[in-house]
């Protein structure tokens, strides 16, 4: 079965935040202002972070704040270098690494390489987890899920973000 028109959109990163905007906290004016122009820095990560904290974007995407006692932590090389910004509910993490902003997925039982390295930032994974979130309303909606172009279609999607991001993605799209 093929989708007459593109199933999935990459949306900006402003539109992707805008209906948790009064979850747990408003956007200040700076970050109304500057959210999808400014390059990314700690006080803008910081307040989209705690604006995200508890919410679910996709399935396997539940952002959370890193309090240090998570299964990565046991791994030094990962505790020093990353920090967990998401988990998917069953001990694997979505990390952060502090020095260039790039994102990995730990997989708690792989033994090496622990974190699989995604080479997107954090505002490519929000555009990721919203594309996940697109796949997912897709995948409830329609009948013959398993006939349709859309694993095809994402795939697409997550080559713009990254060209390699679907061969690193940890899950399947079925």
């Amino acid at each position: 079965m093929t989708i007459d028109k593109p199933a999935f959109r990459i949306r900006d990163v402003q539109e992707i935040l805008l209906p948790f905007a009064n979850v747990q906290m408003p956007l200040s004016r700076y970050m109304r202002n500057k959210l999808s122009t400014v390059p990314l820095d700690i006080i803008r990560l910081v307040e989209v972070l705690q604006m995200l904290a508890g919410q679910e974007i996709a399935a396997e995407m539940v952002f959370e704040d890193d309090k240090g006692d998570n299964l990565y932590g046991e791994d030094e090389y990962l505790k020093n270098n990353y920090v967990q910004i998401a988990a998917n509910g069953q001990g694997d993490a979505w990390l952060m690494n502090r020095m260039d902003g790039k994102l990995s997925f730990f997989d708690h039982s792989l033994t090496e390489p622990k974190a699989t390295p995604l080479f997107i930032d954090f505002w490519q994974f929000l555009q990721l987890a919203d594309l996940i979130h697109q796949y997912e309303e897709w995948a409830d909606r329609l009948e013959n899920f398993a006939e349709s172009d859309l694993p095809g279609q994402l795939e697409d999607c997550l080559r713009m973000l990254h060209p390699d991001l679907p061969e690193n993605y940890p899950f399947a799209f079925v």
